[in-house]
């Protein structure tokens, strides 16, 4: 819809104004406009957000809550203008911002939107207070145009992302960036490092700033992972959200060696030190009281340092294996294996699977008083004080292998391996298998049974798999349809069977299909769900194992005694969870 031209108004919204309008088109009870007046006598508090504080419904069919978002629909319906919704992760921010300087435009409180050869669109949340207009087509020889939107998100826009522009630009104005010479990098590390005391410089601030905002930033946007890549000329910034990357971002390239160098202080990283891998973790406090635990990586890159930063959401941690999408039947099956008292029992699957959540989860259940749970993850990624954890350090030598030895001598009842990664990690897990101990550990292979072959690969024998090793699940993340807005759509019958591809699933007359609404940002996906399969080491499965075969023979003698992956998201798609294509775009 196109913006329209401004309307003469030149005035704030006030309660008596919109609570009569709100009541002529239908949404309110006059009754209830009248004792909303009542108690608001006197105060300043913006018209939508008093009413929308209320928790009260639209009085017209399908009953609505009157939130901020549909109070600043019928906001932008009632002054004849567009509404527009705010999304960071679509606006290009460097090109907005260059339009009016960022103090005008968090006097007057309005945003651009669409910069044209022509025009500019503003976003605001008083439609009639329109006076700043012609202060801006003098200064920028061009047309306003107006659309509506929530005055939380513009404010947030303002103080967050504007702000963050802002002291990018304060950064570049001041000085470039220090070079890359060993001494200058270490006044960077001091200038950084104290840069919320007293004294400390503007560029301090705004690296600190950016820094803050763009943790902040991947919080809301439920990102999973922050990838900080410096390209030729400037410095990207991905973030992976529900498995796909965006580019959310770019620095100058003078800001970007702060930013990290500011990244890397916060985890107790060598900030002089760009040559080699580091790895290191911050466990970051917002201003609100949230929490979020955050495991660093960096690379030298052909431009210079790559910085990726993988986000663990400490909710994460309270979630049951129903939240993970397990079936009901699944959870049995599954925790009957992690509550046997001896044996090996594997997650397998590429990297970003799941594997160490569903292998956390399963542990938080396991953990009980009585109980000795001994870890060994590279590195560690979601701490729990009932575990005892072990990073792997190969500079101490504390490799997969070495942690086991040394755990077999401190009395455990479960072992829990980050990943059997080489022979010497197999042959430990295996021995401590056989030796009374509950071994959970993972592998990368592509379906449940690879593992098996993927033991023999690392010289384990096979009767020795088959004396320890009691089952396997394969699991793949698949996205979760929208539930605000999921469509139904036919099946595609040819999508359908080769998602099956022959095993007995009878495809539904109608699938959900994703959408996009504000809920999702438009993507028709929010979070994530497993698809997985379960085999167990029955007496048929052990005889096969014992002949030393192929993947083929294995595959051949376990076809159809088992739920597959595949089988797993057609059921997940049934249930409308997620969509077909996004099944097929998983587990193909």
């Amino acid at each position: 819809m196109e913006a329209r031209k401004l309307a003469s108004h030149g005035r704030k919204l006030t309660l008596q104004e919109v609570l009569p309008a709100m009541v002529s088109s239908g949404i309110l009870e006059p009754q209830k406009a009248e004792a909303i007046l009542k108690q608001s006598q006197g105060a300043s508090e913006y018209p939508l957000d008093t009413v929308a504080r209320l928790n009260l419904r639209d009085r017209r069919p399908p009953h609505h809550s009157l939130n901020v978002e549909t109070l600043t629909q019928w906001l932008a319906w009632w002054t004849k203008l567009p509404y527009f919704e705010i999304d960071p992760l679509k606006m290009d921010i460097k090109s907005l911002t260059s339009v009016l300087p960022v103090a005008y435009l968090r006097r007057v409180q309005v945003i651009p939107v669409k910069v044209e050869a022509n025009a500019v669109t503003f976003a605001t949340f008083e439609p009639l207070d329109t006076e700043w207009a012609n202060e801006v087509r003098g200064t920028t020889g061009k047309q306003v145009q107006l659309v509506v939107a929530s005055r939380r998100a513009i404010k947030h826009f303002l103080e967050e992302v504007i702000s963050v522009r802002a002291a990018t630009v304060a950064f570049k104005r001041e000085g470039s960036a220090p070079s890359q010479e060993f001494g200058q990098v270490l006044e960077l590390d001091r200038m950084l490092g104290k840069a919320k005391g007293n004294g400390q410089g503007d560029n301090a601030q705004a690296v600190v700033r950016v820094v803050d905002w763009l943790f902040k930033f991947a919080y809301d946007e439920r990102a999973t992972d922050i990838h900080l890549e410096p390209k030729r000329g400037i410095g990207q910034v991905r973030f992976r959200i529900d498995g796909r990357m965006r580019v959310v971002y770019t620095f100058e390239p003078e800001l970007m060696l702060p930013v990290v160098s500011r990244i890397k202080i916060l985890a107790e990283m060598q900030v002089d030190e760009r040559r080699k891998p580091q790895d290191g973790r911050i466990r970051y406090k917002f201003e609100d009281g949230r929490e979020m635990e955050m495991r660093l990586s960096t690379i030298p890159a052909q431009h210079g340092e790559k910085l990726v930063v993988r986000i663990f959401d400490p909710k994460m941690a309270g979630q049951g294996f129903e939240d993970l999408g397990f079936q009901p039947g699944d959870i049995k099956k599954w925790e009957s294996l992690i509550s046997l008292p001896h044996g090996l029992v594997l997650v397998t699957g590429p990297t970003g699977s799941g594997k160490s959540t569903t292998l956390h989860t399963s542990m938080r259940q396991l953990a009980q008083e009585d109980v000795n749970i001994c870890t060994v993850e590279g590195p560690v990624e979601i701490i729990n004080e009932d575990l005892n954890q072990m990073q792997v350090n190969t500079k101490l030598e504390i490799t997969f292998g070495n942690a086991i030895r040394a755990f077999l001598r401190q009395d455990p009842d479960i072992i829990m391996v980050g990943e059997i990664r080489d022979a010497d990690a197999g042959r430990m897990a295996v021995q401590a298998a056989l030796t009374g101990h509950l071994v959970l550990s993972t592998l990368h292979t592509n379906d449940a049974i690879s593992s098996i072959t993927r033991l023999m690969d690392l010289e384990i024998p096979p009767h020795l798999i088959v004396a320890c090793l009691r089952g396997m699940m394969a699991q793949r993340l698949v996205r979760r349809l929208c539930d605000h807005c999921k469509e139904k759509a036919p099946t595609p019958i040819e999508s359908w069977k080769e998602l099956v591809q022959g095993h007995p699933v009878a495809p539904p007359e109608q699938v959900f299909v994703p959408k996009g609404c504000r809920e999702c940002k438009h993507s028709g996906y929010s979070g994530r769900i497993c698809v997985y399969e379960i085999v167990l080491m029955t007496p048929e499965l052990r005889d096969v194992v014992r002949r030393n075969v192929t993947l083929d023979e294995l595959m051949e003698a376990t076809h159809g005694k088992y739920a597959t992956l595949r089988e797993s998201g057609a059921q997940k798609v049934i249930e409308g969870l997620t969509s077909l294509e996004e099944v097929l775009r998983v587990v193909i």
